[in-house]
């Protein structure tokens, strides 16, 4: 009796091989300047799958629909402020590695960082090559020291106030309110209210425009 056996083709035994693309990690990006939105996602969009948002509700609700693989966002964002924006975004997934990219490099912002969980600290003023750095060390779960080279010397930082007050000065910049700003820095209503009357007496300002044109020209918001 005479056996027969038929060899599969090459393309058939290629067609059986799994050839699907390996998924790229999922890289979440918050800033409210589109250029720079524009500018890293397509300078990272052959390492990553990028999802760019401009807002902090945009970025707390990607992080629900897009799944990132790490979350980086600026501190200042429209509709919010990016720590509460973070914090928030770790609310609803504790393991979510977040990577602030800030063009402040006051030691405030990198304590506050550090405080929230945040895994780095990059400055705008460091070359692009710094951030897809970082973003790599913290996929591959390696330790990025928040005051480490990848944030920039601080520019005119004010030594008129304390840390606590350039924190409250921040957020009245921002646009909270008394009690908003006690509930996200965990105090009463009337410590924060004595900040502000702190802070105004220290500067010489008399309205919450002028506190927010000083916090803009100083680069505290």
């Amino acid at each position: 009796m005479e056996v027969v056996v038929r060899m599969s083709s090459p393309t058939a035994a290629l067609a059986s091989v799994n050839t699907s693309p390996i998924p790229l990690p999922k890289v979440l990006l918050g800033d409210d300047h589109p250029l720079i939105l524009d500018a890293l996602s397509r300078m990272m969009k052959e390492r990553f799958d990028v999802l760019t948002v401009d807002n902090c509700q945009a970025f707390i609700d990607a992080v629900d629909q897009f799944q990132p693989d790490v979350a980086v966002l600026d501190i200042s964002m429209p509709g919010g402020d990016g720590f509460v924006a973070a914090r928030r975004a770790l609310e609803r997934r504790p393991d979510l590695p977040i990577v602030f990219l800030s063009m402040h490099a006051d030691p405030l912002y990198q304590e506050q960082a550090a405080k929230i969980g945040a895994k780095a600290f990059v400055s705008k003023r460091l070359p692009a090559q710094d951030l897809l750095a970082t973003i790599e060390k913290v996929l591959q779960q390696e330790e990025v020291p928040i005051n480490e080279a990848h944030s920039a010397p601080a520019e005119g930082t004010d030594e008129k106030l304390t840390l606590r007050q350039r924190e409250v000065l921040r957020l009245i910049a921002t646009g909270y309110t008394a009690k908003e700003i006690a509930h996200q820095l965990n105090i009463s209503v009337r410590t924060a209210e004595f900040h502000r009357a702190a802070i105004m007496h220290r500067l010489g300002l008399h309205s919450t425009a002028q506190m927010t044109r000083y916090a803009i020209a100083t680069g505290i918001a």
